[in-house]
């Protein structure tokens, strides 16, 4: 006689309706990817409880909450994306050092209003006055609302578009650096370009005009750019596209780099 085996019972799924019905607010919580506010849960509802406040206030608070973390983690995320270095703020900037800066035009570009019209922000000065912390602290800014921003150094930018060219991805690393709602170009200035060099720059200023926010940190005043590009018509016409629709912020000073020095060395 052939052996029979019993068949083994397999327990049907339990209903998506059922296992509804045994979840706990906790668990919905998490089913929906609201971790942050499934761990106040508990403490927010006695609290709600002791106060006899209403539901709708608990849920309230619970989605506040919820939502505050997510912005604070994209936030995060962002800056870590955004290359910026080094992270600065405004309250940490001295507005007293420099011999001359507009204030109001600095706080109007904190506003992030140009980001919004697709403008620009140029910080032109001597070194070390800090036209790079108040770039990178606007860039900061623009993280933590939300913006997509991107951080370089003017040759590091021109070498990432020179090697691109030479691999044949030229067009794909100026839509890399077209795409951001920021970029900040730092140091433009400090070193030339060839002319090969001057056309790639020239690209990308004219991806993003009108299109996206650029500001550009450089200690050469706009007359002098010929110089920095080799290329009068190159210069001009980057100049054009950036104090179009503009904020211009001449800051005057020393190097305050050089006062630290000085006074590292009479210690």
């Amino acid at each position: 006689m052939p052996f029979s085996k019993t068949p083994t019972m397999i327990p049907s799924p339990i209903p998506a309706h059922d296992l509804l019905q045994t979840m706990s607010l906790g668990d919905v919580l998490k089913g929906l990817g609201l971790d942050h506010a499934a761990s106040l849960l508990d403490v927010a509802a006695q609290k709600a409880i002791t106060r006899s406040d209403s539901p709708t206030s608990l849920l309230d608070h619970l989605m506040r909450e919820q939502i505050r973390v997510q912005a604070e983690r994209r936030a995060q995320t962002a800056l870590k994306r955004s290359g910026i270095f080094p992270l600065t703020t405004l309250e940490a900037f001295d507005f007293d050092y420099p011999k001359s800066i507009d204030r109001d035009l600095v706080l109007r570009a904190a506003s992030l209003d140009f980001i919004q019209e697709k403008g620009n922000c140029v910080f032109l000065g001597p070194s070390g006055v800090g036209k790079t912390h108040l770039a990178n602290a606007i860039g900061q800014l623009a993280c933590l609302r939300g913006y997509r921003v991107r951080f370089v150094v003017a040759a590091d930018l021109v070498n990432d578009l020179v090697a691109g060219q030479a691999r044949n991805m030229l067009h794909r690393r100026i839509a890399t650096w077209a795409s951001p709602h920021l970029l900040i170009l730092d140091e433009l200035g400090y070193l030339s370009f060839d002319a090969r060099g001057a056309d790639l720059l020239y690209q990308v200023f004219s991806r993003r005009y009108q299109r996206a926010a650029t500001i550009v940190t450089t200690n050469l005043p706009f007359k002098d750019w010929g110089t920095l590009f080799h290329n009068a018509s190159s210069a001009s016409a980057i100049a054009e596209r950036l104090v179009h629709k503009g904020i211009l912020i001449r800051i005057v000073g020393k190097s305050r780099r050089s006062d630290r020095d000085l006074e590292a060395d009479a210690e």
